[in-house]
């Protein structure tokens, strides 16, 4: 068995119930041609990139399951045959992919336990913790200026004052 990712989108005038109903439909497909399902999300509504069958919008379900290759021609056909679904995409995921999504999640994982331990707990590097920043110094305020203006231009010299 293969690894896939099925992304489909529904018609936005669908309600959650009737989207609920359809991933139901394909999870359904997919255990009973010998499949497993591994993973199931509805991502909501979502802004289309352009216009699909005179919507700007569509409703997003992400599906991951195990099949055999010769599924994919039937569930591709059920898409394109099922109305209230406007476009949908089914990737291969082969072991490499997989390999590393399940890497990163570790490394995630890792990380979120980390910030759990504390803000003390450095498990990446032994380096000393930064110094905090110094506010910068409050400037003096210019004292007003006693020069005359440019007779060519009419403005006054600016006159600084260092602290």
């Amino acid at each position: 068995m293969r690894t896939y990712e099925a992304l489909f989108i529904v018609k936005p005038d669908q309600n959650d119930d009737e989207v609920q109903t359809i991933a139901k439909e394909v999870e359904s497909l997919v255990t009973e041609a010998g499949g497993a399902i591994v993973r199931s999300e509805i991502w909501g509504k979502r802004r289309l990139a352009y216009e699909v069958s005179g919507s700007n919008e569509g409703i997003y379900v992400l599906l991951r399951f195990d099949s055999e290759p010769t599924f994919i021609d039937k569930l591709e056909s059920h898409f394109r045959l099922s109305e209230a679904i406007v476009r949908h995409l089914v990737m291969y995921l082969d072991k490499k992919t997989l390999r590393l999504e399940a890497e990163q999640a570790k490394r995630t994982e890792e990380l979120l336990a980390a910030r759990v331990a504390g803000p003390g707990h450095h498990d990446d590097d032994d380096d000393p913790p930064m110094p905090r920043r110094s506010t910068p110094k409050a400037e003096a305020p210019a004292a007003p200026s006693t020069e005359e203006p440019d007779a060519d231009t009419g403005e006054v010299p600016e006159l600084v004052v260092k602290t």
